[in-house]
């Protein structure tokens, strides 16, 4: 019978040992280089600009500082492309909810464009740019790394940078995910 007990005792502490031990090699291992692990739900879905180009100055687009805002840079006419695009921004918004006071829409174009903005979207709103300035200059090159022919859909940050932007396999899911984890990231700072 001792060393029944003997054995338990030895089994007990082993056990104990390794519920102690177990967490700890988990998450060094989770943490490493050796396995690439990241949660579905904190995945990104659009690609971040690196470094965030900031857009937004004390005169231009200041109205659009304090707000998520999903910006559709289009710099043709605007066909049926471009009219199907508004309907996704603007739908992309209303999944929001009760959040969508929070997010803006705003649409990029020339100054020499005209993009009539149908009345049924009346919360996206337009700033032109001339054609060869700074904000033009930025999109141009971003564009071709998003949607292509210099059009392009990007998220830019209340303080004012754009910082992600989406191809053009994008879904409209993507977009309406990436917006939700930055509003519960930035509901749960300070």
């Amino acid at each position: 019978m001792k060393m029944q007990a003997k054995t338990k005792n030895k089994l007990s502490l082993i056990a104990l040992v390794l519920m102690f031990i177990t967490p700890v090699i988990v998450a060094v291992v989770m943490n490493s280089s050796w396995i690439k692990y990241s949660p579905e739900s904190f995945k990104n879905n659009g690609d971040f600009i690196q470094p965030p180009i900031k857009i937004i100055n004390s005169e231009r687009l200041s109205s659009f500082k304090d707000y998520w805002t999903v910006a559709y840079h289009h710099s043709g006419n605007c066909s049926d492309d471009c009219k199907k695009m508004l309907d996704t921004l603007y739908r992309i918004r209303l999944t929001k909810g009760h959040k969508m006071k929070k997010i803006k829409l705003l649409v990029l174009h020339p100054d020499n464009v005209i993009i009539d903005i149908p009345s049924q979207y009346d919360s996206i709103e337009t700033h032109t740019y001339q054609n060869n300035d700074e904000l033009s200059n930025t999109l141009k090159t971003l564009s071709q790394k998003s949607l292509g022919n210099n059009r392009g859909l990007y998220l830019l940050a209340p303080e004012g940078f754009l910082m992600m932007s989406y191809n053009n396999d994008f879904k409209p899911e993507d977009v309406i995910d990436d917006l939700g984890l930055l509003l519960r990231a930035r509901k749960n700072e300070g």
